[in-house]
């Protein structure tokens, strides 16, 4: 049943990709753009950054992780806030994105590679992230966020 119920999905958004190539293609490559802007400023790998989540974040963000529902939009930003400023113990950079535009929704999907600067452990986490534009300006909704190959401890 659950096989039916996501080919149904999959088939139901087969139109919405086929005929991107029209009139609105350029404005999805600009919309694309700006998402990508959008990760880039959440992903900037060096130090922590509460102002750029605080801005992006919806204030009804679900966060979900490998154990279930993760922290909402005040616990990661007060979490951040905390440590503003300081260095990450960790690089950070980003693998395989993929950016779709469905009208007022987009979503990313991407891999994200962290590497401990102290012995150089690598673990990947693959992120898929949802937005909806809001009175013009996207918002997260939606990540969805596992870990694998957790080397960094």
């Amino acid at each position: 049943m659950r096989f039916a119920y996501f080919l149904a999905l999959a088939l139901l958004a087969m139109p919405a990709l086929l005929f991107s190539q029209g009139p609105n293609a350029d404005s999805s490559k600009n919309e694309a753009k700006v998402i990508r802007q959008i990760e880039d400023s959440l992903i900037d790998g060096k130090t922590t950054n509460a102002d750029a989540l605080e801005r992006v974040l919806a204030d009804d963000y679900v966060n979900l992780v490998t154990r279930g529902i993760g922290p909402g939009k005040s616990e990661i930003v007060a979490s951040l806030r905390q440590h503003a400023g300081q260095s990450l113990p960790y690089t950070t950079e980003v693998e395989d994105m993929h950016i779709y535009i469905l009208g007022d929704t987009a979503v990313a999907a991407f891999t994200k590679v962290y590497t401990a600067k102290e012995n150089g452990n690598v673990a990947r986490e693959d992120t898929t992230h949802i937005f909806r534009k809001d009175q013009g300006l996207w918002k997260l909704k939606i990540s969805r966020a596992t870990l694998r190959g957790s080397d960094l401890e």
